[in-house]
C-alpha cells in the first residue's frame, strides 16, 4: 500500500510573561482534539459588523518558545496567559475559484518559501496572512458572492495545540498528495477524521507576534485510552491512529494585527487531492470550497497574579 510523505511537527509553546519586563517561562507542548477546551458552538458571523479578530492587548502578553529563543526567567509577579483562536470557517459556492482568488489578492502568501508555496498550490492549498486592512475588501468580496460564514473562538487546553475538525472520511477513502519529488502518492483510509492541526508560539517581546506551525493529519480513534507525558505531567488520553502529510507543513509568522488565511488553490480540481478532500464540502447538492481565518489573541488566565 502506498504511504504519504514522513511526517515532520512543530514544537509549540506555552510560557509566563513577567508583569512589568515581559520576560517569560516556557514549556513543551503536544496534540490536542477538536473537542476540548470547552469550545462553543459556531456562531454567524454578521457582515458588516466587526472583523472577526481583534488585536492583543499589548500590556497582556504571553506564551513564549524557550526551546526556540531561550530567555533569561526571573522570580518574580507574573501573569500567565494563554492564546485564543477566533476561526471564521467561510463556504463559498465551488466553481472555477474566481471569487476566492479576488480574495487571495489582499493576503501575503510571500512570507513562506517560493518553493513551498508552489508544492503547496500543487496539492490544493493556499497559506497566507493578512492584515486588519484586509478585512474591508474581503468582506465586500464574501457578500458580493453569498458566501456563508461561522464563527466561534476556540481556547485550546494550555499546553496544547488546537486542533480543527475540517471532515470525515468513511472506510475506503483515499486522499492523494504530490511528493516533493513529484511523485503523486495515494494512501486508502479504513475512515477518520480530517484535523488541521495548528500549533503556536507567541512572542510578547516581539510585540505579540505568533509563531503558527499549520500540519495536515488523519485521525482515528482506536477506542481505547493511553497514557503520556505532557509538560512533565503523565495524563491519560484517547488513544489515536494518525496519518500525516509532512511535505505540506508549514510555518510563518504572524504580527499582532494580522491573521492566518487558508484556502484551496487553483490547482484543487482533482476531488481526491489533499486540497479538495480538506477543503471542500457538499450540502444540499452543492458544492464549497472552504477558507479558513484564524487569528490568535492573548486572554489572561484566571488567578495568576503573584509570587512563583
Amino acid at each position: 500500500m502506498l504511504t504519504g510523505p514522513p511526517e515532520r511537527r512543530y514544537t509549540p509553546c506555552v510560557g509566563m510573561v513577567r508583569e512589568r519586563h515581559l520576560m517569560f517561562l516556557a514549556g513543551l507542548c503536544f496534540a490536542c482534539g477538536w473537542g476540548a477546551g470547552g469550545c462553543r458552538s459556531w456562531s454567524v458571523w454578521p457582515w458588516g459588523g466587526t472583523a472577526p479578530h481583534e488585536s492583543s492587548d499589548p500590556t497582556v502578553t504571553t506564551s513564549a518558545a524557550a526551546s526556540l529563543f531561550p530567555r533569561e526567567t526571573r522570580r518574580d509577579a507574573v501573569r500567565v496567559v494563554d492564546l485564543a483562536f477566533d476561526v471564521t470557517q467561510i463556504d463559498l459556492p465551488l466553481g472555477d475559484l474566481q471569487d476566492s482568488r479576488k480574495i487571495w489578492n489582499h493576503v501575503d502568501e510571500s512570507r513562506l518559501d517560493a518553493a513551498l508555496t508552489a508544492h503547496l498550490a500543487r496539492n490544493g492549498l493556499r497559506v497566507g496572512a493578512a492584515g486588519a486592512s484586509a478585512w474591508g475588501p474581503i468582506r465586500a468580496i464574501l457578500d458580493a458572492v453569498g458566501a456563508e460564514a461561522r464563527r466561534d473562538e476556540l481556547v485550546p487546553p494550555r499546553g496544547q495545540p488546537l486542533a480543527i475538525h475540517l471532515g470525515s472520511l468513511e472506510e475506503g477513502e483515499s486522499i492523494f498528495a504530490y511528493a516533493r519529488e513529484g511523485r503523486l502518492v495515494g494512501k486508502t483510509f479504513p475512515g477518520g477524521d480530517q484535523i488541521l492541526d495548528l500549533e503556536y508560539v507567541y512572542h510578547p517581546e516581539f510585540g505579540g507576534t505568533v509563531d503558527v506551525g499549520v500540519s495536515w493529519e488523519i485521525r482515528r480513534d482506536k477506542g481505547e485510552l493511553t497514557w503520556e507525558t505532557r509538560n512533565g505531567v503523565v495524563q491519560q488520553g484517547t488513544a489515536y491512529d494518525r496519518h500525516g502529510f509532512g511535505d505540506l507543513n508549514v510555518l510563518l509568522t504572524l504580527h499582532a494585527d494580522e491573521f492566518l488565511v487558508i484556502g484551496l488553490s487553483a490547482d484543487a480540481t482533482n476531488k481526491y487531492l489533499i486540497g479538495r478532500r480538506f477543503l471542500s464540502t457538499e450540502r444540499a447538492g452543492k458544492h464549497y470550497e472552504t477558507m479558513l481565518m484564524i487569528t490568535p489573541k492573548a486572554v489572561e488566565a484566571a488567578g495568576t497574579r503573584g509570587r512563583s
